[in-house]
């Protein structure tokens, strides 16, 4: 856990920084009001920079790490605690609880991480991942004057000028920003505004500092395959980009004309206003709807489908994968169609991965057990060095037949999740994309068996897995298609 090793390495921190204070002029400390300079520029994330720039300024850093260690130490004495009186198990409940507020009081960047986290069985228990599913990224907005005045200063505009009503404060706050909803006035539309919270860049990239200086403290503590630091890394470049609010309305068009343009009407993303969005500020149409997962209209099933349909279509042929697919984010609107919100994070996936995820489905479906090594290193989840080990630990049958058992419904969506866990962390390791991909079918999974306890969604996946490979001449997609229909023969 990154807690643990963060309280094994501060010993080691504070003593390089001390350091690093003898060499260094230290800068005074920005009042709370003040907007933070950052290492690096949004869609710019730079490890290299925020090292030099933190080191640079090392009471930055030990105010975080003290910040960190303070908030963290009760939760941390109470887990030593637990395993020195034999009784992890008996409490990891209530732990999991803690660590969730925990998560919640450490900011945007925690927030962020404890997501991913939340489905990765090979850095974090298992009980504690599965507290984390609950992560909701909701928390204080900041005052409601400072949002206006950012928007003011981001669209040169004056509020009065162009809204004829704009609520007195936002309607949600969110980690990295707030939505304020507001009326057009040249048109009468309705409006979400986002804004950005100040400073927030700088915060992250404090925080991914920190994270990437324990990370090999964790590593080497834990025996993880994965490597961490690289792992950071891509969870920056990510954390990051969602920070350039130009980026997110470019994926928020690019679904909507993607999905249009192979007839998907009844899925869409917001609309977004161009002339009132920036960096920091994003403006989109108003949806008007209901959770997805909270609705009790009768089309739920259906819309589930469109969904997944969505969601493969993304994975395996536009090649942009929506990384923040929680039930929040999932809306039946009033016209029953699904608008899938915030594209703030995004996963590109190419085109050679989505013929590996085609040929291991269709090698699992057919049983072809002895091919599913290879096709777990090109899905990269075992590194080429490994697939010795892969064939000699028999695991392979075993993945192959859990996976299988998952395709018959009663929701073992996890069932790839299981495999990952410490036990098998020496031979695996989880790849970006799943991470996203897990994290989609768990929740359209959810939402699917609250409707129909057999619901299984590998078997909903056939169709589309079909006729994504009558579509594609290419010899490998062809290959995939007379393995998944005739088998190995």
């Amino acid at each position: 856990m990154l807690l643990l090793a963060s309280t094994a390495a501060h010993s080691s921190f504070v003593a390089q920084s001390a350091h690093l204070t003898q060499h260094h002029r230290v800068a005074s400390a920005p009042s709370c009001t003040a907007v933070l300079d950052a290492p690096y520029r949004e869609a710019e994330y730079d490890p290299e920079a925020a090292d030099r720039y933190f080191r640079a300024r090392p009471l930055v850093a030990l105010r975080r790490a003290a910040e960190i260690a303070f908030l963290s130490a009760g939760f941390v004495g109470k887990v030593l605690a637990d395993k020195q009186l034999g009784r992890e198990e008996a409490m990891v409940d209530r732990r999991s609880e803690e660590l969730l507020q925990l998560v919640t009081r450490l900011g945007v960047t925690a927030i962020k991480v404890g997501q991913v986290l939340s489905i990765r069985p090979d850095l974090l228990p298992a009980p504690y991942a599965k507290g984390l599913e609950k992560l909701q990224d909701s928390v204080q907005p900041f005052p409601a004057a400072l949002g206006r005045e950012i928007i003011e200063r981001e669209l040169s505009i004056r509020i009065e000028d162009v809204f004829s009503a704009f609520s007195a404060e936002p309607v949600a706050a969110a980690s990295i920003g707030q939505v304020y909803r507001g009326t057009l006035r040249a048109s009468g539309e309705e409006v979400a505004i986002k804004v950005q919270r100040p400073s927030v860049l700088h915060d992250v990239a404090l925080d991914l500092f920190m994270l990437r200086f324990f990370a090999p403290a964790y590593q080497e503590a834990n025996d993880v395959n994965t490597d961490v630091v690289g792992l950071v890394d891509a969870w920056g470049t990510g954390f990051v980009n969602e920070l350039d609010y130009t980026m997110e309305a470019a994926a928020t068009a690019e679904f909507a004309e993607a999905m249009a343009a192979r007839g998907l009407g009844s899925v869409t993303s917001p609309e977004v206003v161009p002339s009132l969005s920036s960096t920091h500020v994003l403006t989109t149409k108003w949806v008007e709807g209901e959770r997805l997962a909270s609705s009790n209209a009768d089309d739920v099933p259906r819309l589930c489908g469109v969904a997944l349909n969505a969601y493969l279509t993304m994975l395996l042929d536009t090649g942009v994968l929506h990384c923040d697919p929680h039930p929040g984010n999932l809306l039946r609107t009033t016209d029953g169609r699904l608008c899938i919100l915030d594209w703030g994070m995004t996963q590109r996936v190419p085109s050679d991965l989505q013929l590996s995820l085609l040929e291991f489905i269709a090698n699992l479906n057919a049983e072809q057990y002895d091919r599913v090594p290879d096709d777990l290193v090109n899905l990269r989840f075992v590194p080429a060095d490994k697939i010795g080990e892969l064939r000699a630990s028999g695991l392979t049958v075993a993945i192959s037949k859990m996976l299988r058992l998952a395709a018959k419904g009663g929701g073992p969506a996890g069932a790839m999740r299981r495999m990952l866990q410490s036990e098998n962390a020496d031979v695996f390791a989880i790849p970006d994309y799943f991470v996203y991909m897990s994290r989609a079918f768990s929740t359209l999974e959810g939402i699917g068996l609250s409707s129909d306890s057999n619901y299984a969604i590998l078997k909903e996946c056939f169709p589309y897995l079909a006729k994504r490979l009558l579509s594609d001449d290419s010899p490998r997609a062809r290959g995939a298609l007379r393995t998944l229909l005739y088998g190995g023969g």
